[in-house]
């Protein structure tokens, strides 16, 4: 059984305080009047990743990935990128402590990358624009932080 949820967060870091000329600046949501939001919801954003994501073969987990994009003042996404990962047994076998192995490791920092990377492809292939964020009654640039978690049985 799969189950996912997903919630919006705050962007916590400022990007771009040094920008050139030909560009915006980047603001983070807890620094505008408005932030970033879409017409129906996140629940839409969250029904086509659990629609659209593609798991690798695993099973007992929960899974927890931050990605990070910024709302263009025309509504779409850009800088897309799966920064966190956090993959942990959904169901413990008691208090044994089990020592991975370098193979294990590897394979499991592997699968780790998959998943990031397929959250960035999803995020990238979503349809709707967003209704962008404002400051002083302008639109701007806004980064946005979105986890994702995933129940895996």
């Amino acid at each position: 059984m799969l189950s996912l949820y997903a919630m919006a967060a705050s962007a916590q870091a400022e990007i771009g305080s040094n920008l050139t000329s030909n560009t915006q600046k980047v603001w983070r949501t807890p620094d505008v009047d408005t932030k970033p939001q879409l017409k129906n919801g996140l629940n839409e954003l969250s029904a086509f990743i659990g629609n659209q994501y593609k798991f690798p073969e695993i099973k007992n987990k929960k899974i927890k990935i931050f990605v990070s994009f910024i709302v263009e003042p025309d509504g779409t996404m850009t800088d897309i990128k799966a920064f966190y990962i956090s993959v942990k047994d959904w169901i413990t076998t008691g208090d044994q402590v089990k020592i991975e192995t370098e193979a294990e490791k590897e394979s499991n920092a592997k699968q780790s990358e998959q998943l990031k990377n397929e959250a960035a492809r999803v995020i990238k292939a979503f349809p709707e624009k967003w209704i962008p964020a404002k400051k002083d009654g302008q639109l701007v640039r806004c980064l946005y932080n979105y986890p994702i978690n995933f129940n895996i049985e």
